[in-house]
Formats: C-alpha cells, sequence, structure tokens
C-alpha cells in the first residue's frame, strides 16, 4: 500500500507537528506502507520521509526542479521523481497514492487537499480515503468551512467513511488502511 502524504515544508510553531511527522514515519515503515510525498528534506516533509528511511521503509519523493531555493530534495529515497512543474508534482502526488493523509501545513497543503476533493467530487480521480490529522484542533475552521459548503449545498456531502478526521494519527492509519469501506453518504462533522 502507498500512502501520499500533503504537508508542510516547515515545521510550524508547535513542537508536536514535527514529532509526529516522524512518529508517523516510523509507523508506516513498521506497517510496510510506502510514503509518497513532495521530495523535500525540509519541515515535517522531511521528518517523515527520514524517519520511513532509518526505519528500512520505502519512499517516494516527487519534487519540482528548480523551484525552491531554501529547501533541498531528497534523493535518497527508495524513488525519487523530478517534475518541471508544481502541476505535474501535484498530479503523481494524487495519482500514486492508494489513500491520503493530511497533517497541518500551509497554502500548498490546502491546495493539494482542495484539489483531491474537487477532483473526487468531479469523479476525475476514484474516491479514496482520506485522513485529515487534526492536532491541536489545527483543521477545526476548515472543517467548518467544508460543513459551510455542504449546509449552503455548493457542496455534496463528504462520506464519513472516505474523510476521516483524527487528532491522533493512529486511529487515522488504521481507518486508512482498512479494507473495508462503506458507502453510506453522512454528512462532514469535526
Amino acid at each position: 500500500m502507498k500512502i501520499t502524504v500533503f504537508c508542510g515544508a516547515r515545521f510550524g510553531n508547535q513542537k508536536n507537528y514535527g514529532e509526529t511527522a516522524r512518529l508517523i514515519g516510523n509507523e508506516l515503515a513498521k506497517r510496510k506502507i510506502e510514503l509518497v510525498y513532495g521530495g523535500s528534506t525540509s519541515g515535517t516533509m522531511g521528518a517523515i520521509s527520514q524517519a520511513v528511511l532509518e526505519n528500512g521503509g520505502k519512499v517516494t519523493g516527487i519534487y519540482p526542479e528548480g523551484l525552491f531555493e531554501d529547501e533541498l530534495p531528497r534523493k535518497n529515497t527508495t524513488s525519487f521523481i523530478q517534475t518541471t512543474t508544481m502541476a505535474q508534482r501535484k498530479e503523481l502526488l494524487i495519482s500514486s497514492g492508494d489513500a491520503f493523509l493530511i497533517l497541518p501545513g500551509g497554502l500548498g497543503t490546502l491546495e493539494e487537499l482542495s484539489q483531491l476533493l474537487s477532483n473526487m467530487a468531479l469523479g476525475i480521480i476514484p474516491q479514496r480515503k482520506i485522513g485529515i490529522l487534526n492536532i491541536n484542533g489545527f483543521y477545526d475552521n476548515l472543517i467548518q468551512l467544508l460543513n459551510n459548503f455542504i449546509d449552503a449545498k455548493f457542496m455534496d456531502a463528504l462520506r464519513k467513511d472516505d474523510l476521516l478526521i483524527s487528532a491522533d494519527y493512529q486511529v487515522l492509519l488504521e481507518e486508512l488502511t482498512a479494507s473495508e469501506s462503506k458507502s453510506t453518504k453522512q454528512e462532514l462533522s469535526a
């Protein structure tokens, strides 16, 4: 199984963001789940990929050529794919994962999640499970915004089986890797 992780090229202002990324990396390696991620050595991206590699796991890094001066690509991955644009990178990140895990991040992480949800809603890509790690209530406002979209009828209700939200990464990993998927449509809730 491959899980694409969207997260920050920075550590953020909470110590547990980086610590949790490392713990997730350890767990992915232990469970023999391949990490697919944005290919950087920086921030939580660097922390999760380093932890997977240190524990003998597989990592696919997908990195845009020459776009960043302040972050370096991690080329010592199991598989390293270099793209020429951010759009190519995002397309490969989305197409490569069997499931997705969203950690705290910035605008890039928000854009990736938004495109993922849009592409699934439009049927451009098949429905796959998405786990949002809501550490310290980081995504509370986003969850409320998605509920507002649903309430205002600008968006269909999301299936709780496919969009999973928890502050506990172990719960999310269990649910993301569970083989059964129910098809009941229910509204999103925090």
